[in-house]
C-alpha cells in the first residue's frame, strides 16, 4: 500500500463547497481560484479567477496574493504577501481553510503491539505509522463533533449529571496516571453500553507525537484496534470529535469508531479512541455527550497528573546531570549512588513503604553522596586513609549536599535522607550527632545501605568483604544502626533480593522513575 509523505503540508476545508475535505499541497508553486488552469480550483463566486499563489523557500511556505477583488485574509487581517504557520487560517472569498505544516504530522510511539492494536498497513513497518485513510475503507463522511456542544447538551439530563458526577468522583481521589486513564476508560465502558473496546493517546504537541496510555477491552473479541491516522489528524487539528460509521453495505469491515477529545484551556491534551464491533448498531448522540462530558471534567485531572510527570522527568534530569557530574570528579562515586539506591528500595519493600514514599526515599538516596562535589580533588580522591584535618573536610559533605538540594522544589521532603545519611543511632555520627529516633527516618534507610556499600565494593583503606561478611559485620555493629531498618536489611538479604546484582532498573518503582516517566521513555525513541 502506498504511503503518504509524512513531510506534506496540506489545507483543511473549513467553510465552502467540499467543506472537511484535505487538499495535499504537492507541486509549488500552486495558484488558487476559480479557474480551471489553477492547481486548486474553487467552486466559489466570491473568489477571483487567479486568487493566491502558495510557494515555498526552504521551510518557509508563502501566500501571494494575485491582486485579487476580494483581497486574501490570514486570521482575519489582509494580507499581500505573508509566510504561513501551522495552524493558520485562509479565507478565499466564502471559502475558509486552515494550513497545515508538514511537521505536524502525527507519530504514532512506541510499541503498538503492546495494546493490542491492529493497523491497516503491511506487517513490518518501523516507526511513524502511516495507517489507514476513511476513503480506502468505505465510510460516510466522517461527521465533526464539537466538544463543548455535545458536553453542554447533557446540562438538561438529570440523570446523565448524576452518571458524571459518580463518575468523576471515583477519579479525583486517585494520583496515579495510568490508573485514572484505565479508571475513565471504564466509566466511557459504562456509558456506551455497546462499546467493544476504548483506548486512550496522550497528545504531545511539542514532539507531534500521540502516546497509547491505556487499554480496555469490554467484550471478548480477536479484533484489535483499527486506527485512522487521517481521522485523528482531523481531530488535533480542529480540536473536535470525529465519529466514523461504516456504509451498510460494507459486511467486512463494520465497526464504527468515535474519537473524543480531552481539552484543558483550549489545548488538546488526550485523545479517547471508541469502537464498537457490531455492524447493526452505532454511537448514540446521548451516549457521546454523556461521555463527553466526563471527559471535560476530567481534563483538569489529567492535565495535573501530565504536568506532574513532566516535573519528574525533569527533576531525575537535573540529578543524573549532578551525578554524572560528581562521577567525573570522584571515580569511587560511579555506580555508588545507584547501588545504595538499590539496597534503599529492597528496605522499603520489607518496610512495606507506600510507593509514594519510595519514590522520595530513591530521589533522596540517589543525592545522598551530591555534597561529594564541593570537597577538594586531594581529599576525594586520596588513595589512603585521611588525616584529621581530612577528615574534618570530607563530614562537610552532606551539608553541602542538603544545601544544594535545598533548591529543588519539596526538597525538605528528601533530604534527610542526604543530610543525615552519616548520623549513628548511638549518637556518635555527624553532622549533627542525633540519635536513636532523632534521626529522621530515611537518614536512617540511607545510614545502613551506604556503609554496606563502602565494605563490597571495596574502598583502598576499608578492603573489600563479600556480601555475607559484611552483613554480619554490619549485625555485629547493631547499636549503629536502626533495629527495625537492620532487620528489614537482613531478611532482604536472606531472600536474595539484596544482592550486589540489585539494580534499580529491576524494580517495579525504580524502572518507573529511573526511566523518568513512560512519556519520556517514548519521546526519546
Amino acid at each position: 500500500m502506498e504511503q503518504r509523505d509524512m513531510g506534506m503540508a496540506f489545507l483543511l476545508v473549513e467553510r465552502g463547497y467540499n467543506a472537511g475535505s484535505r487538499i495535499e499541497l504537492k507541486q509549488f508553486p500552486i495558484s488558487i481560484g476559480r479557474d480551471p488552469t489553477n492547481e486548486v480550483v474553487l467552486r466559489d463566486a466570491e473568489a477571483s479567477r487567479h486568487h493566491v499563489r502558495i510557494k515555498k523557500r526552504g521551510r518557509l511556505f508563502i501566500l501571494e496574493d494575485l491582486e485579487s477583488r476580494n483581497g486574501t485574509y490570514i486570521n482575519g487581517d489582509r494580507v499581500i504577501n505573508s509566510t504561513l504557520d501551522n495552524g493558520d487560517r485562509i479565507l478565499i472569498g466564502s471559502t475558509e481553510f486552515t494550513f497545515v505544516a508538514p511537521d505536524s504530522g502525527i507519530h504514532i510511539a512506541t510499541d503498538l503491539m503492546r495494546f493490542d492494536m491492529q493497523l491497516d498497513e503491511p506487517a513490518g513497518i518501523k516507526g511513524p505509522i502511516e495507517m489507514e485513510h476513511p476513503h480506502r475503507h468505505h465510510f460516510r463522511r466522517a461527521v465533526r463533533l464539537d466538544p463543548s456542544t455535545l458536553a453542554n447538551n447533557v446540562m438538561s439530563n438529570t440523570q446523565a449529571i448524576s452518571d458524571i458526577f459518580n463518575y468523576h468522583s471515583n477519579l479525583i481521589v486517585i494520583k496515579d496516571l495510568n490508573e485514572s486513564c484505565n479508571t475513565l476508560l471504564k466509566s466511557v465502558g459504562k456509558i456506551i453500553s455497546n462499546a467493544s473496546r476504548a483506548a486512550v493517546f496522550i497528545w504531545s504537541d511539542q514532539t507531534r507525537q500521540l502516546i497509547p496510555y491505556a487499554i480496555k477491552n469490554f467484550k471478548e473479541s480477536a479484533n484489535g484496534f483499527l486506527l485512522s491516522k487521517s481521522a485523528f489528524e482531523d481531530a488535533l487539528s480542529r480540536k473536535q470529535g470525529i465519529l466514523l460509521n461504516p456504509e451498510a453495505r460494507v459486511t467486512h469491515e463494520g465497526r464504527s469508531r468515535a474519537i473524543l477529545p480531552v481539552c484543558h484551556n483550549e489545548e488538546i491534551i488526550a485523545l479517547v479512541h471508541i469502537e464498537i464491533d457490531s455492524p447493526e448498531e452505532n454511537f448514540s448522540i446521548q451516549e457521546l455527550e454523556t461521555s463527553q462530558a466526563l471527559l471535560q471534567r476530567a481534563s483538569p485531572i489529567i492535565e495535573s497528573m501530565l504536568l506532574r510527570k513532566e516535573l519528574d522527568s525533569w527533576l531525575f534530569g537535573i540529578i543524573d546531570t549532578m551525578m554524572s557530574t560528581i562521577e567525573a570528579k570522584d571515580t569511587y562515586t560511579r555506580g555508588h549512588s545507584e547501588r545504595v539506591s538499590s539496597y534503599c528500595m529492597a528496605i522499603a519493600d520489607e518496610l512495606k513503604l507506600h510507593k509514594d514514599v519510595k519514590r522520595l526515599l530513591m530521589i533522596s538516596s540517589l543525592c545522598h553522596d551530591i555534597g561529594k562535589i564541593g570537597i577538594p580533588d586531594a581529599i576525594l580522591k586520596k588513595a589512603g586513609m585521611l588525616s584529621s584535618e581530612e577528615y574534618a573536610e570530607m563530614k562537610l559533605h552532606p551539608t553541602i549536599g542538603s544545601n544544594i538540594i535545598g533548591h529543588l522544589p519539596n526538597a525538605q521532603r528528601i533530604i534527610s535522607g542526604i543530610k543525615y545519611h552519616h548520623e549513628k543511632w548511638d549518637g556518635t555520627g555527624y553532622p549533627e550527632g542525633l540519635a536513636g529516633e532523632d534521626i529522621p527516618f530515611f537518614g536512617r534507610i540511607v545510614a545502613i545501605s551506604d556503609v554496606f556499600d563502602a565494605m563490597v565494593s571495596g574502598r583502598v583503606y576499608s578492603g573489600f568483604m563479600d556480601q555475607d561478611e559484611a552483613v554480619e559485620r554490619l549485625m555485629s555493629e547493631a547499636d549503629l544502626f536502626d533495629p527495625e531498618i537492620l532487620k528489614a536489611f537482613a531478611r532482604a538479604c536472606e531472600k536474595g533480593t539484596l544482592s550486589l546484582k540489585t539494580s534499580t532498573q529491576n524494580n517495579e518503582i525504580d524502572a518507573e522513575l529511573i526511566a523518568h516517566t513512560e512519556i519520556t521513555k517514548i519521546n526519546k525513541r
